[in-house]
């Protein structure tokens, strides 16, 4: 073969070919365009590189010079030097994939390693041949898809927290519309909603102004039409487009790609949230995953924000007096949430609390009253606030528990009852007493472990009086994570019937114990929406506490509802 035939050959062809015969190496590779060495097992040093190579090195030394390589060559590096000894040793090749070699004059490239054993002298360690593959291209597309991953998922952190900070449907999708036209890097970005059997922009964002109250019927050729009859999210680009629709819509508002995201309430579409770009562009799964979460988000915001906002404004007081938690508390991070069943406008029973008490300790109270309405409003108020009073007075959790029962035996209806979990962690050691009423275990998840629920046992208040309740004892070491909540998290239930249950929650907590404590309730709150497909059938309450170091007590200011999901 001539030296410009293997300058055309593939590294991989070649080797094969070369093992066999180690004499041809220098003659074949010496005029290849990729760079090439042979390394000697028996000698510890090279004893060929064709020319790519030492230019790549960038040393004036002869080749039998390099032995040791100079520090600014690869071989300087132990892990690429070891891997010529390994090869050598066991006659098994090895490749690395994208190894980075940073040139004198700062360039920074990435090549595929290939290290093939070739046989040498009887008894000797095997030669080693080196070739190498510029994949500097590859390596930095790869990474600014990821970076460009990372942005959008940033970016879909943000949006969550847009969605959940205000109760006013219209202003959070225009609030929506901005943050995702940016994040997503689109020309353009537009709202429509449907209106008297069409559809009209509401809302558009780095469009003309005079696009607003741009109409288009049911039967039009139109984006939010094709959102609205294809019930799902939809991102085509001009490069992947296969349906006639498409190339015709991208004709009609001359653009590259869209994506429509439609917005549901009780199932069906009311809004549609659009996407426009002037070019073509590649829809990565970074994109896909950011637009499917945003139909589930806003879906959630939406349905919370039309459906209950007159319950919102009758019943916020009440429910500060149902939800409540220090705004800190020395040693310890924090987040809860409170999301009421859907479709449904009714105070419900579930209540939480988180209280500092004398000597460095902290209470944490959540439970849930049997039914809906002012009837289970009112007993709520009494339970929670009887049991934060008794705190304040008796010493153990068993004996708040025991008051409590006796409270609601003699004080609520026959057909009421109220389950319970209330703990008492000391602040300086972590030990935790606590006791259970009929309540769903909460979650211990510690550092470095797998999550695990708590024992439980105890009857719900209100079924026996004279029933006595018992303490049990774990201890919150530091990094540890405890996940409260009630019944309607594990019960959400999927269209197809199956229930959310206990393993989905201990994943859902495994998945967002690595974050803050104040979002750890947000994410395991949306996997179980995710799972109930959107429609929730009883209230949600979840607070999480982590411990973060020994902390001495204090007076701690107390938040009200806004911190809360309504």
């Amino acid at each position: 073969m001539s030296t410009s035939s293997a300058q055309h050959t593939s590294p991989g062809a070649i080797a094969a070919r070369l093992l066999g015969d180690p004499a041809r190496i220098s003659v074949l590779l010496a005029g290849a365009s990729y760079p090439a060495a042979l390394w000697s097992g028996a000698d510890l040093r090279f004893v060929w590189m064709n020319r790519v190579f030492e230019d790549l090195l960038e040393d004036v030394r002869p080749q039998w010079d390099l032995l040791g390589m100079p520090v600014r060559g690869f071989l300087s590096d132990s892990h690429a030097a070891s891997t010529f000894i390994n090869v050598a040793y066991t006659g098994e090749p090895a490749t690395v994939p994208a190894y980075e070699y940073r040139a004198s004059w700062g360039e920074v490239t990435y090549w595929q390693l290939s290290y093939l054993p070739v046989p040498g002298k009887i008894g000797d360690p095997y030669d080693v041949l080196l070739l190498a593959v510029d994949v500097t291209p590859a390596v930095i597309a790869r990474r600014v898809d990821e970076e460009r991953a990372s942005d959008l998922r940033r970016a879909l952190d943000l949006i969550d927290v847009t969605v959940l900070s205000s109760l006013d449907a219209e202003d959070i999708l225009q609030r929506v519309l901005i943050e995702a036209t940016e994040a997503l890097d689109a020309d353009w970005g537009w709202i429509a909603e449907r209106d008297s059997g069409g559809w009209v922009f509401r809302n558009v964002h780095g469009w003309p102004a005079e696009m607003t109250g741009l109409r288009f019927a049911e039967d039009d050729l139109s984006l939010p039409g094709l959102a609205a009859r294809e019930g799902r999210v939809v991102a085509v680009a001009q490069s992947d487009a296969s349906a006639r629709e498409h190339f015709e819509l991208m004709l009609k508002h001359d653009v590259g790609a869209f994506a429509l995201v439609p917005v549901k309430s009780r199932g069906e579409i009311v809004d549609v949230l659009g996407f426009c770009w002037d070019a073509d562009i590649t829809f990565s799964s970074a994109h896909t995953e950011l637009l499917r979460k945003l139909e589930l988000s806003l879906s959630l915001a939406l349905e919370n924000a039309r459906q209950h906002a007159a319950e919102r404004r009758l019943n916020r007081t009440l429910r500060s007096a149902f939800f409540s938690a220090p705004a800190a508390i020395p040693g310890f991070e924090m987040g809860h949430l409170y999301h009421s069943m859907s479709g449904r406008g009714a105070v419900g029973g579930d209540f939480y609390d988180v209280m500092s008490l004398p000597g460095d300790r902290v209470g944490v109270l959540i439970g849930d009253v049997s039914g809906h309405g002012a009837e289970a409003a009112g007993l709520t108020a009494l339970v929670k606030s009887a049991m934060r009073a008794e705190a304040l007075r008796l010493p153990s959790p068993e004996s708040i528990m025991d008051r409590a029962n006796e409270l609601v035996v003699h004080g609520a209806a026959t057909n009421e009852f109220v389950s319970a979990f209330f703990g008492l962690i000391d602040g300086a050691t972590g030990s935790m007493a606590y006791s259970m009423a009929g309540h769903p275990p909460p979650v211990l998840l510690r550092a470095g472990s797998e999550p695990v629920l708590l024992a439980a046992d105890g009857c719900v208040l209100g079924v026996a009086g004279g029933a006595r309740y018992e303490n049990h004892v774990a201890t919150l070491d530091v990094g540890d994570l405890l996940v409260l909540y009630t019944d309607g998290l594990t019960e959400a239930r999927s269209p197809s019937g199956g229930a959310y249950g206990t393993e989905r929650l201990l994943d859902a907590v495994r998945a967002a114990g690595d974050g803050p404590a104040d979002r750890v309730p947000e994410s395991v709150f949306f996997s179980a929406f995710s799972h109930a497909g959107g429609t929730l059938t009883d209230d949600i309450a979840i607070v999480a506490l982590r411990r973060t170091e020994p902390a001495p007590g204090g007076h701690q200011e107390r938040l009200e509802l806004a911190s809360a999901v309504a």
